[in-house]
């Protein structure tokens, strides 16, 4: 009986060690498709954001500020020669 007993409970051990190792490959492919998709999620991100910094760099350039100036505020630009400076 006791041999028995013995087998059974190696038996045991052996099946919870089979288990152990299934659930911790099912870890790993589960992290690592998680730590695949923050890449392309970071990737995507750091696209974003250089679009982003073009777009802030075009906005903000002297061609379109004067564009704007123009074409929404009716403004013109004024000759040096014309400009006259308030005396003291």
């Amino acid at each position: 009986m006791s041999r028995s007993v013995l087998a059974f409970f190696a038996l045991i051990a052996i099946a919870g060690l089979a288990i152990w190792y299934v659930w911790q490959s099912w870890q790993i492919t589960d992290l690592s498709s998680k730590a695949i998709a923050s890449r392309l999620e970071i990737a995507e991100l750091l696209a974003e954001r250089d679009r982003l910094q073009l777009e802030v760099i075009r906005v903000w350039s002297l061609e379109n500020i004067e564009r704007i100036a123009k074409e929404r505020l009716g403004m013109r630009k004024i000759p040096p020669k014309t400009l006259k400076l308030p005396r003291k």
